[in-house]
């Protein structure tokens, strides 16, 4: 009897392999873990290192901060009205080189 898992079957009696596609293979180098029993998950713990749990808190403060700084923009609207905002194009031109 031969089992055909999956088109994988080293046995077949047409001799063709399965040939293997770049997705069939996985990019994931962590083994599976066992299967959780009943007996070692109520025994089983998991902590967060405090590096991790420090991550995790500023994660949280940054996705609570708005993308835009809206006084920065309304101060700088403001100055450019004025015509008080002189950017330095010599330190502008090297930040965007320095961007790369």
């Amino acid at each position: 009897m031969n089992i055909d898992i999956n088109g994988f079957n080293p046995n077949r009696s047409d001799g063709q392999k399965r040939q293997i596609s770049s997705k069939d293979v996985s990019t994931n180098p962590t083994p599976a873990s066992p299967p959780t029993t009943e007996s070692n998950a109520s025994s089983s713990k998991v902590s967060l290192s405090s590096s991790a749990q420090n991550l995790a808190k500023i994660e949280t403060e940054l996705k609570a901060l708005p993308e835009v700084n809206q006084a920065r923009v309304d101060e700088l609207k403001a100055r450019i009205d004025r015509g008080e905002y002189q950017p330095d194009s010599a330190n502008l031109a090297q930040k965007m080189l320095d961007l790369e």
